[in-house]
């Protein structure tokens, strides 16, 4: 008979094989042979565990002081579609690990309230997932010696470990390659949130350095979601008209780069034809719009599987090395929605 998982107890699985709880437990823990057991029973014990689909409880795990094996993770942004791609990633690699993850987000009215949830649980460790975020309730994992790993870029938090992407890495490859391809023009489609303000004033820079002129008509930055700064931005750089307007455009997210497509459709125009536009993450939907997005695409999952293997190192490893700050390089995905520059007026 399979039960289901969580059902079926060590004490269910000593009685049925005759033998003791302490000896199940031992066996299934990996110490029976610290006390003498016989290797062909501890198998006997292991076999029937797994034929009968035995399932540790975490909240016996947790009053026995043994580690649930349960990692926490705090959301920034469930409607980022981006976060959808790196949870499913991180679920993954937790599978392989052997590891369950206990999800949740960080409401605005009640952001402590949430963490605070996933404390109770015991985790043996905590992933933050998302840029320039540092949910408050954070400083009571790393006072109780939970391991913390950020994933995305954002300012140092000591004690707690962050991955993240090289953005001005990617950047640089995608003004040069927009550079080669004959643009002079290129315009900025942004928001106001932290991300996209420091991407912002790295394409700034980096402008400079190529020695590419940017003038104040060809930045747009709305107070928006980025759903509608890049609808709403896109519809406001077309009206410098065509001589005018940038050539070429970088959008700080790739959904933004989506809805500028949208709005250049709308306008009559078509990308590349008219205005290349180009994007940041890589998202799933990225290959898929008319015409395929160029982006920048976030080392997913090198990103994660680092992430991993910072919480998951033994706590003599984490207090010797403290902290770690790993920077990812990111890759340029060419697709349809840039091309050569049409001819510029002088």
């Amino acid at each position: 008979m399979l039960y289901p998982a969580g059902v079926l107890t060590q004490k269910d699985i000593a009685r049925r094989l005759g033998v003791s709880q302490a000896l199940v437990s031992r066996a299934l823990a990996g110490t029976a042979g610290d006390i003498g057991a016989a290797p062909a029973t501890i198998e006997r014990i292991r076999k029937a565990a797994a034929q009968l689909n035995y399932r540790p409880s975490a909240a016996a795990l947790t009053l026995r002081g043994t580690p649930t094996r349960t990692l926490g993770v705090v959301i920034k942004d469930f409607d980022d579609p981006f976060f959808g791609h790196l949870i499913g990633t991180l679920q993954g690699l937790a599978l392989r690990r052997d590891h369950s993850l206990m999800l949740t987000g960080a409401a605005a009215d009640r952001p402590s309230d949430e963490l605070s949830a996933l404390l109770k649980h015991q985790v043996e460790g905590l992933f933050v997932v998302g840029s320039d975020f540092a949910p408050p309730g954070l400083a009571s994992f790393l006072q109780q010696g939970v391991p913390v790993v950020l994933i995305g870029s954002g300012t140092r938090i000591p004690g707690a470990s962050r991955v993240t992407m090289d953005e001005e890495h990617g950047l640089h490859k995608l003004v040069q390659y927009l550079k080669r391809l004959g643009h002079r023009r290129l315009g900025l489609l942004g928001n106001q949130t932290a991300p996209n303000l420091r991407r912002q004033a790295l394409v700034k820079t980096l402008l400079r350095q190529a020695g590419l002129p940017l003038q104040a008509r060809w930045i747009v930055t709305p107070p928006l979601t980025a759903p509608e700064a890049g609808y709403q931005g896109m519809q406001r750089l077309l009206l410098n008209g065509p001589d005018r307007q940038p050539t070429a455009i970088i959008a700080m997210e790739d959904v933004m780069a989506q809805t500028a497509l949208r709005a250049l459709f709308e306008a009559g125009l078509q990308a590349p034809k008219d205005i290349s536009i180009s994007g940041i993450d890589d998202i799933p939907a990225a290959a898929m719009t008319i015409p395929a997005l160029t982006t920048i695409r976030q080392p997913m999952q090198k990103m994660v599987e680092t992430a991993f293997e910072l919480l998951l190192r033994p706590a003599g490893k984490r207090a010797a090395g403290k902290e770690q700050q790993v920077v990812i390089q990111p890759e340029l995905i060419i697709r349809e929605s840039c091309g050569p520059a049409a001819t510029e007026s002088t």
